[in-house]
């Protein structure tokens, strides 16, 4: 026999939320889908997450590669929030690194919020870096 029970936060009211599989949510609200971008050319906004109207963006993982082509003096990488997708302007800095020849960063276990309206843009001063961005939208409060 079981007890029918409700877990709610007694300062907000908010209850907590179970699955259609029985799971007590206290992790992401999602899975993380991932944008794979090849920035290819020097100074060159590229685009790796819209927006979604009433949602923001949360990052779990970036994972970049350069390879063979990137030259002595390394390849400086960007990864921003922006106000368009094509803009090399950057409104807030996410990422900025130095990466040298043929080299790999994974950074997993992120839980970084972009807020609603941004887009998450990524440019470089040397290619080629391979860029994996996984990510999910989260609804707005």
């Amino acid at each position: 026999m079981s007890v029918p029970t409700k877990l709610v936060d007694p300062k907000t009211g908010i209850a907590a939320n179970v699955t259609e599989y029985g799971q007590l949510v206290v992790a992401p609200v999602d899975y993380s889908v991932p944008s794979a971008v090849t920035m290819g050319t020097v100074n060159t906004a590229y685009n790796f997450i819209s927006p979604n109207a009433g949602h923001g963006i949360v990052i779990t993982d970036i994972i970049l590669t350069a390879n063979k082509n990137v030259g002595a003096n390394d390849a400086a990488v960007d990864i921003y929030m922006a106000d368009a997708d094509d803009t090399l302007t950057i409104s807030t800095g996410i990422l900025s690194l130095e990466m040298l020849k043929k080299t790999t960063i994974s950074l997993t276990g992120l839980n970084m919020l972009v807020p609603e309206g941004f887009w998450v843009n990524g440019k470089t001063d040397d290619d080629d870096v391979f860029v994996t961005i996984m990510y999910y939208y989260v609804p707005k409060d």
